[in-house]
């Protein structure tokens, strides 16, 4: 008796596309393309605002700023800061100055920089300042008092409301 070896072992499965393998290999593919096209679309509609184009300069803007702290705390400066009836009201607990200029204050969010905003703050009478403020102002916030001509800065973060009168003075 004569068997016929048959060394072909090739087995017709059918077309490529009922096969499992084709079909996952180009699904991931896909998910790869789409997920990375999610990310440019996120990364062009939300841009991050806290690169600094130049760090030298901006080194120097800090020794400045502390140099301005210094000098709020050479002067004796201290602050009392309350808010009533929509009203930021700002007394020198000590060390004002003899201009009773306008107090600049600036209020960073610190994760919402579209948030950010600033007021000034007129002298209204018997060394209290007062201005308007937005009510809609709440959660954790920096504050940074400055007169106008610059001369000097103070520093705080609190929350908003505030519940009672705040004291700030300088940190250095």
């Amino acid at each position: 008796m004569r068997m016929s070896m048959n060394t072909n072992h090739t087995k017709n499965t059918g077309p490529w596309y009922k096969h499992f393998w084709p079909w996952y290999l180009v699904f991931m593919k896909l998910a790869v393309i789409t997920a990375i096209t999610i990310t440019v679309i996120l990364i062009k509609k939300n841009p991050t605002a806290m690169v600094i184009d130049d760090y030298y300069n901006e080194g120097r803007a800090i020794n400045f700023q502390l140099d301005r702290e210094q000098r709020a705390a050479d002067l004796g400066i201290e602050l009392q800061v309350s808010i009533e009836n929509d009203m930021f009201i700002l007394k020198f607990a000590s060390g004002e100055p003899e201009q009773r200029t306008a107090v600049r204050v600036m209020f960073y969010h610190p994760t919402l920089d579209d948030r950010d905003f600033d007021i000034l703050v007129p002298h209204a009478s018997n060394g209290v300042y007062r201005a308007e403020f937005p009510e809609d102002v709440s959660g954790h916030w920096r504050m940074d008092f400055e007169p106008y001509n610059r001369e000097w800065r103070i520093s705080k973060s609190t929350t908003f409301p505030l519940r009672k009168e705040l004291n700030i003075t300088p940190d250095v």
